[in-house]
C-alpha cells in the first residue's frame, strides 16, 4: 500500500501530476480511515461475543442446582445453535454485519466446548479428558473451512495444545518416552507445517499466518524453556526420528513452495526446518553420547538465539512486522532470563534491579528504533 511519502516522491519524480496526488491523498485517508474503523468493529465484536458466552455460562453455572437436567441440556445446546444460526445469517444470507455474524460464529464455537464440558459433568463424565477436547476440535475444526475462519483456526491450534497437555497428563507413559516440552515442541512444528501447507492453496491460504503464528508461538516457547536448566536431559529413539522426519517433510514442501507461490516466507519455514533437523541431531546424540545438564542449557540458548537470529532476518527479508516483533520480543524475554541466572546471586539487590533497569530501557530504545527503521523501509519511508 502507498502512503503520503509515496505520492511526493511520484509527484516530484513526474510520476503523476498534482491533480492524481490530490485524488491518491484523499483516498489514502478515506481507506485509512475505513481500515481503523473494520478493526474496532471486529475488537468490539469478538468482545462482545465473548461477553455474552460468558454470561450464558454464568447464569446456568449460578442456577445450576435448581435447573433440571433436561434444561440445562436444552439451554447450552440452544444457546449454541441459535447464536451460530444467527452468526451465519448475519454473515451470509443478510450480509448487513458479516464481522459481527463471524465474531458469534467464533462465539458458537467457544460455546459448543463449553457446553460439551457442562453436558458432561451433567451426566457424571470426568471433564478432565482429553477425549473430549479432542471432540471439541473434531466438532469445530471444519469451521475453519466452512467460514474461511482464521480465528476458529487460532482456536483450533489452542485446544490442540490443550489436548496436548491433558494427554501427557493422563498418559503416563509418555513422560517415559519424551519430556513435555520435547512434545510442545513436536507440536508447534506440526501446526506450524500446517500452515505452511495451507500456503500452497489459494482457496485455504487464509489460514496459513494464523497457523504459522500459532505453530511458532509453540515452538519459541518450549524452546525457551529448554534453555533453562530442567535436569537430566533424555528421549527415546524415536524422538530423533519423528524430528527427522519433520525437518525432512518441510524440506520437501519448501522445495516445491517458491516455484509456486513465491518466496514470500520462504526463510522463516527453512528457519523451522533447520530446528527439526538440529533437534534430531541434538535428540540422537543425547541418546548415544549423553552431556551434562549445563552441556544441554548451553547447547539450547545457541540454538534459541541462532533462531531468533534466522527468523529475524526472515522478517527484515520478507518485510513481515508480525516476524520481526515476535521475534523481537523474543530477544529481550531470553536476554532478561539470562540476565537473571547470571547477575542475582552477584550483586547486591537494589544494584541488580537498577542495572537490570538500565538494560532493559537500553533494549527497549534500540529495538524501538529498529522496528520503527523496519516499518519506515517497509512502508516507503513513513514512520
Amino acid at each position: 500500500m502507498f502512503d503520503e511519502d509515496l505520492i511526493r516522491k511520484w509527484l516530484d519524480e513526474g510520476t503523476i501530476n498534482h491533480t492524481q496526488a490530490d485524488k491518491m491523498q484523499t483516498d489514502l485517508v478515506q481507506y485509512k480511515q475505513e481500515h481503523r474503523s473494520k478493526k474496532q468493529i471486529i475488537a468490539f465484536s469478538t468482545i462482545g461475543a465473548i461477553l455474552i458466552g460468558i454470561g450464558t455460562i454464568l447464569f446456568v453455572a449460578s442456577n445450576w442446582e435448581r435447573i433440571g437436567n433436561n434444561i440445562k441440556v436444552f439451554l447450552l445446546i440452544g444457546s449454541t445453535v441459535g447464536i451460530h444460526y444467527t452468526g451465519y445469517r448475519l454473515k451470509y444470507e443478510t450480509q448487513k454485519y458479516p464481522r459481527l455474524g463471524s465474531a458469534l460464529v467464533l462465539l458458537s464455537a467457544l460455546l459448543f466446548g463449553a457446553s460439551f464440558f457442562l453436558i458432561a459433568q451433567i451426566y457424571n463424565v470426568n471433564a478432565n479428558n482429553s477425549t473430549l477436547v479432542l471432540i471439541w476440535i473434531l466438532g469445530v475444526f471444519p469451521l475453519v473451512y466452512g467460514y474461511r475462519s482464521a480465528s476458529i483456526a487460532g482456536l483450533c491450534s489452542l485446544l490442540f495444545y490443550l489436548w496436548i497437555g491433558l494427554l501427557y497428563m493422563e498418559k503416563t507413559d509418555l513422560s517415559e518416552l519424551v519430556t513435555i516440552w520435547d512434545l510442545y515442541l513436536i507440536s508447534g512444528i506440526a501446526v506450524y507445517f500446517i500452515g505452511t501447507l495451507h500456503g500452497l492453496a489459494e482457496k485455504v491460504r487464509y489460514a496459513e499466518k494464523t497457523f504459522k503464528f500459532m505453530g511458532l508461538q509453540a515452538v519459541l516457547l518450549a524452546l525457551f524453556i529448554h534453555t533453562f536448566k530442567l535436569g537430566e536431559y533424555e528421549v527415546e529413539k524415536i524422538i530423533p526420528v519423528i524430528y527427522a522426519i519433520s525437518g525432512i517433510l518441510f524440506l520437501a514442501v519448501l522445495l516445491r513452495k517458491p516455484l509456486r507461490t513465491g518466496p514470500g516466507s520462504f526463510q522463516a519455514d527453512m528457519s523451522i526446518s533447520i530446528l527439526a533437523l538440529l533437534m534430531a541431531g541434538v535428540t540422537l546424540t543425547t541418546i548415544y553420547i549423553p552431556g551434562s545438564e549445563k552441556t544441554y542449557m548451553i547447547f539450547f540458548n545457541i540454538i534459541f538465539l541462532g533462531l531468533l537470529t534466522l527468523l529475524l532476518y526472515a522478517g527484515y527479508s520478507t518485510e513481515d512486522l508480525g516476524v520481526i516483533n515476535t521475534t523481537m520480543f523474543w530477544f529481550v524475554l531470553l536476554i532478561f532470563a539470562r540476565y537473571f541466572d547470571f547477575f542475582w546471586k552477584l550483586l547486591p539487590r537494589s544494584l541488580f534491579f537498577m542495572l537490570g533497569g538500565l538494560v532493559l530501557l537500553v533494549i527497549s530504545v534500540v529495538l524501538e528504533r529498529k522496528r520503527r527503521e523496519f516499518k519506515a523501509r517497509f512502508s516507503g519511508g513513513k514512520r
